[in-house]
């Protein structure tokens, strides 16, 4: 199931459908798929490890509506409508602002807890909702 549909875009930036494009389905698709592989790669490969197998159809979907909104402006949408030229170009400078959502966002949702269906009931119990710290320091 989708992350985030046009109705979740409208809801954080409805000027988006006022640059001549019905739908962003293939963008928010994209950003799914991002975020998917930033759960998969920041907690599952290193909490979960390898022990079972991933399945980005067991996350909580409501649960990365925002970032993959974020994700699909920053790097999907915004991208299609801007010049890119030095001269206030105003995508440009949106796209800034919704990669730092984005950044703080996804911060939120690791510290708050990924929500991980294990067992397959279609429920989120409190033992299926997992912290993520980073105790050591990556550079």
């Amino acid at each position: 199931m989708a992350f985030a549909t046009d109705n979740d875009l409208m809801k954080y930036a409805p000027e988006m459908f006022n640059q001549g494009i019905d739908t962003w389905t293939q963008e928010l698709a994209y950003a799914q798929q991002d975020v998917e592989d930033r759960v998969h790669v920041k907690w599952y490969n290193q909490v979960r490890g390898s022990t079972t197998t991933w399945d980005s159809t067991k996350l909580h979907e409501a649960q990365w509506t925002k970032s993959t909104v974020y994700a699909a402006l920053a790097h999907y949408i915004l991208p299609k409508l801007s010049t890119f030229r030095p001269e206030g170009d105003p995508f440009k400078e949106q796209i800034v602002f919704y990669k730092e959502r984005l950044a703080e966002e996804l911060d939120t949702q690791f510290a708050l807890g990924i929500k991980y269906d294990t067992n397959d009931d279609g429920n989120i119990e409190e033992g299926e909702i997992y912290e993520y710290s980073q105790s050591r320091l990556y550079r």
